[in-house]
């Protein structure tokens, strides 16, 4: 119907507004500064794993993010690939075991134990046979103590793959030998007894040289 004299059109109605696509990075190029990311409270699940710089990110406040439960297995086989999984170095006498692997936690809180004031993990395979390695401070204390009265170092070198009959089963117990912490670098020096043969064997010397890697906690 036209509108008669004298009346109004009514206006056409706006055009409706679209807001522009948001900046694409860059192929390879991280979503995101990592330094400017909060790690303790971001979604995990929500970063692009593949392309961020390992090196910038709070490994730590990944740690205690909740949401690191809800990272799938591809997911975390893709942030080990690409973050350090730090080293270590096993010297026996004249036998040497290197592993790919040594991750740490440093304080009470880290271990989740008030007797452990430092713990690692590291494995590997070695002909045939898996293995695992654990550095362990105690402190009796409770404050959290590498060294001092009072502190108990020991590492232990096993064969998890038949508990049973295993092959391999060295440790330095308390007392034979010392563990040096500066920053990640954890070095040691001792004596090693193995538990196979202990009885008919004297203690043979041995050293540790390990660096921790990326996802060890503070």
């Amino acid at each position: 119907m036209t509108p008669g004299a004298g009346s109004e059109a009514s206006p056409a109605p706006a055009e409706p507004t679209v807001a522009p696509p948001p900046a694409q990075p860059a192929p390879g190029q991280p979503a995101q500064d990592p330094s400017s990311i909060d790690w303790a409270t971001v979604d995990l699940t929500t970063i692009d794993w593949a392309t961020v710089n390992m090196s910038q990110v709070d490994w730590q406040g990944v740690s205690d993010n909740p949401t690191a439960r809800d990272l799938d297995e591809d997911t975390l086989r893709l942030i080990t690939s690409r973050s350090n999984p730090g080293n270590a170095t096993l010297t026996i006498g004249d036998q040497v075991w290197e592993f790919d692997n040594f991750v740490c936690a440093f304080g009470h809180e880290a271990t989740q134990s008030e007797t452990f004031s430092f713990t690692t993990d590291s494995r590997g395979e070695f002909d045939g046979v898996r293995v695992q390695m654990q550095v362990t401070i105690a402190d009796d204390s409770g404050q959290g103590r590498f060294e001092g009265e009072g502190t108990s170092q020991r590492i232990s070198f096993n064969d998890v793959s038949d508990f049973d009959n295993p092959s391999i089963d060295w440790s330095m117990p308390r007392g034979e030998g010392a563990i040096s912490i500066d920053g990640y670098g954890i070095s040691a020096e001792g004596l090693f007894d193995d538990q196979l043969t202990a009885q008919e064997r004297d203690s043979v010397p041995g050293a540790l040289d390990a660096t921790c890697g990326d996802m060890s906690r503070r």
